[in-house]
């Protein structure tokens, strides 16, 4: 697993990540519903939303000044060590974790109002940039599946890490694993249709 995708200490340290241009749903175990969600690139959340009817809730569980690791600061085109915004959240469905995410945030490329918005902790990061109007193009998306037994009845999940931009100069680092609960309410709501 890439060093920048160390969210959460109770994630697992080393795993083997795909470039979405080179994965398959199909050839690594993923349902149609997973390959469709790992390789968005828009919001997910909005997309959720409006093709689901899956409303997500942000929880903010951190968020701290820090300094970007030698990947990250490659990945984000910025100085090793260079401040940034980290910012770690989970997203709910009715009170259930869908999928938690770690977003590094380079501070020399965050405007001052977007960083208070970040802040305030009521949007997910995708919104926020939308919101302000800004355009996004997902680029090195990669995917992988977690081993973590340390979470009973849930020894794998999917997880994809990708780096967005806005043409204002905007950026981060974006990583976010997928709990199973996600796939089951995904069914339940497809069913619904």
């Amino acid at each position: 697993m890439p060093q920048h995708a160390r969210m959460f200490l109770s994630w697992p340290t080393e795993q083997e990540w795909a470039a979405a241009a080179k994965w398959s749903a199909g050839k690594a175990g993923a349902s149609p519903t997973i390959g469709s969600v790992l390789l968005i690139t828009g919001s997910l959340t909005r997309r959720l939303d409006h093709r689901y009817g899956m409303r997500l809730t942000l929880k903010v569980r951190d968020q701290f000044v820090d300094h970007c690791e030698k990947e990250e600061a490659a990945l984000l085109e910025c100085a090793i060590a260079a401040p940034c915004l980290r910012r770690r959240v989970s997203l709910l469905h009715r009170g259930e974790v869908m999928f938690d995410a770690e977003s590094v945030l380079p501070l020399e490329f965050l405007p001052a109002e977007m960083m208070e918005t970040l802040h305030e902790g009521k949007q997910p990061l995708g919104n926020v940039l939308i919101d302000r109007g800004l355009t996004l193009a997902r680029s090195d998306l990669r995917l992988a599946r977690l081993r973590c037994p340390d979470h009973a009845g849930d020894e794998a999940r999917w997880a994809r890490s990708s780096v967005l931009r806005s043409e204002s100069g905007e950026r981060a680092l974006v990583t976010e694993c997928f709990h199973a609960a996600m796939w089951r309410h995904m069914e339940i709501l497809q069913r619904r249709s």
